[in-house]
């Protein structure tokens, strides 16, 4: 009894002690600090979704979405420092490192990559995407290195000391580049191979330098001499490495497609199908991470053969979702890099911060994309290769865009390893150096990029527009699209071409693959893989016909009513008749294109069979 006595005693002493909320205003101020975070985020990430389509309808082609994200995270940090005092807030906006960028970020920006993939064109230019995207990055990744090295050794970074692993592991970031904001400025259908050829580029960019990171951040240098055979061996782990992850990535694709084949009997749903392909996705991922091989290839290998095999055993609906969520994981990702490097771009102190490594690197960065372009071609040239057909302005655009710098390269900086207090000084700086290269890069040469194609393509039109204001002529209907296979996205010109156009093979590697594909594969992982393919194709037809009806509809009805308020008529007025007395008004050309319209009928059952 006297026990309890003393423990209700001392509780009560506790109680009376210790102040019921005292930990309430701890909790009070690390949520709004969570929620300030988040808000800030959010609005940065809004301005980066929106960017493009305002941008496109202005007609301004100075600047890339993710350099506006930069500039608007930029903005808000400087006024969170000296106007709302929240300056801590954003400096651990969150807590970026190796395991977030590599598990979480990274993930969904290399899967959409390769589950969006445009495979025809891959394909086709697969010569020059190996050449520039293996090669190329090979060849800048070995020229920055070795100018860093005596650069470093001659002392021109005093009082910053770089050792063997340093300088390779940033060379490694600093070649990742970053191709996407440039071809904003390409117009795919004037400028195919180009357009391909960067897209395809920076896919495998963005794989080599992973690959070379990984390799290198464990690698011993320390037991280690540093000499030829260091290369080999590193060349040699980077293709076994490769080849294994590849061979992970393709049979895991595979297993996909094969298992959602079977389950076509049972009929899953579209959002079943989805998530399918997105757990699919990140087993992948973790499986190679866990044999210790590269997921960023494996992954990026079975989001091909996914999109290859997988895709055709969905739902019409589920195709189009899962590349939409894809895209939006992807979209979200590298939104959230950029806002991170907006947001802590303020946060640079002066004690880890080199001018003229910088400058020096800016430098070296410029020289061997120069190398990789220009030598490749050289070289290729020389062995007069009719495979090899890249002009003058090919290269030079290729060489302009292939010197931004986004994403990747800030999250691998982020990710490289500090032991020691000088080891941790020197990674300070190579971050700082990185995030001032992308931000420049991104925004300087993302505002050159529109005049230098317009250099290179003589004055060609490369305006961002997808449609006309006045009139219909098809335009408009470039912003109703669906999923195709093999990458490609139907439009409603595309649809009987693709029906229709004949398959032609440019060499007898592709030739050969396709008969496999066709003979062997695509029967055992497909089913009914002919049909499906027709069904698919027919089924979009009919829907973006329904679009074409609803948007010839929608433009006739305001031609007439903008006719008929100029010509002071009432709205239900038809006013058509009264189009040939002013034939040089803009609604009369729209009445003139518009009036003659029919709706095209569509064939209710069958698409109700689809």
């Amino acid at each position: 009894m006297n026990n309890n006595l003393n423990i209700t005693n001392i509780l009560r002493n506790l109680i009376e002690e210790t102040p019921i909320n005292q930990n309430q205003p701890v909790k009070a101020q690390t949520s709004s600090n969570l929620s300030y975070k988040g808000v800030v985020a959010i609005i940065i990430l809004i301005f980066y979704t929106i960017a493009e389509p305002i941008f496109k309808k202005l007609n301004f082609h100075y600047l890339h979405e993710s350099g506006i994200c930069m500039i608007v995270g930029m903005i808000i940090a400087l006024i969170s420092k000296y106007v709302g005092n929240m300056s801590d807030s954003l400096n651990n906006f969150v807590t970026f490192d190796d395991e977030m960028f590599f598990n979480i970020v990274l993930p969904p920006i290399i899967f959409s990559a390769g589950y969006n993939l445009k495979k025809r064109a891959f394909f086709k230019y697969f010569f020059y995407i190996i050449a520039f995207g293996i090669f190329g990055t090979l060849i800048s990744f070995g020229t920055v290195s070795t100018l860093i090295h005596y650069s470093n050794k001659w002392n021109f970074f005093s009082p910053f000391k770089l050792d063997n692993k340093l300088i390779l592991l940033f060379a490694s970031v600093i070649a990742s580049t970053d191709t996407v904001a440039a071809m904003t400025f390409i117009k795919e259908d004037q400028m195919p191979k180009l357009f391909s050829v960067l897209f395809g580029e920076g896919v495998l960019n963005d794989a080599v330098c992973i690959v070379l990171y990984r390799i290198l951040s464990k690698f011993d240098f320390e037991h280690s001499v540093f000499n030829v055979w260091t290369v080999l061996s590193i060349v040699g782990s980077f293709l076994m490495m490769f080849f294994f992850s590849c061979f992970i990535g393709v049979g895991n694709g595979l297993l996909c497609s094969f298992l959602l084949k079977i389950l076509k009997t049972v009929h899953l749903s579209r959002v079943q199908e989805t998530s399918l392909i997105i757990f699919f996705a990140f087993l992948t991922y973790l499986i190679t991470e866990m044999m210790h091989f590269s997921p960023i290839i494996s992954l990026l290998f079975c989001g091909i053969f996914m999109s290859h095999y997988a895709f055709y055993n969905l739902s019409f609906q589920a195709r189009e979702e899962s590349s939409i969520v894809s895209k939006i994981l992807s979209n979200i990702a590298e939104g959230f890099v950029f806002t991170y490097l907006g947001l802590t771009s303020i946060s640079i102190s002066h004690d880890s911060f080199s001018f003229v490594f910088l400058l020096l690197v800016f430098i070296y960065v410029l020289i061997g994309r120069f190398l990789a372009v220009y030598g490749i071609s050289f070289i290729l040239n020389i062995f007069k290769l009719k495979i090899f057909q890249f002009d003058v302005s090919e290269r030079g655009i290729t060489f302009f865009a292939g010197c931004i710098r986004g994403a990747i390269a800030f999250g691998l900086a982020i990710s490289m390893p500090a032991e020691d207090d000088d080891s941790i000084k020197n990674k300070q700086m190579l971050i700082s150096s990185t995030l001032i290269l992308v931000f420049i890069t991104t925004v300087l040469f993302g505002a050159l990029m529109s005049p230098i194609v317009k250099f290179f393509t003589k004055g060609q039109n490369i305006s961002r527009r997808n449609n006309q204001e006045n009139g219909f002529n098809g335009e408009e209907l470039k912003n109703y699209s669906l999923q195709g296979f093999d990458g490609e996205t139907l439009t409603i010109g595309d649809i009987e071409s693709f029906l229709n156009k004949p398959r032609n093979h440019t060499n007898k590697i592709q030739g050969l693959w396709k008969k496999i594909d066709e003979k062997i594969l695509k029967p055992i992982f497909i089913d009914n893989y002919n049909t499906a393919r027709e069904e698919h194709a027919q089924i979009a037809k009919e829907i973006m016909q329904l679009f074409e009806n609803h948007e010839k509809k929608k433009l006739k009805q305001k031609a007439i009513n903008s006719f008929n308020k100029k010509n002071g008529l009432d709205d239900d007025t038809n006013g058509v008749e009264m189009k040939e007395s002013e034939p040089g008004n803009d609604s009369s050309t729209n009445l003139t294109n518009l009036t003659n319209f029919k709706p095209i009928e569509i064939n209710n059952s069958s698409l109700s069979s689809k």
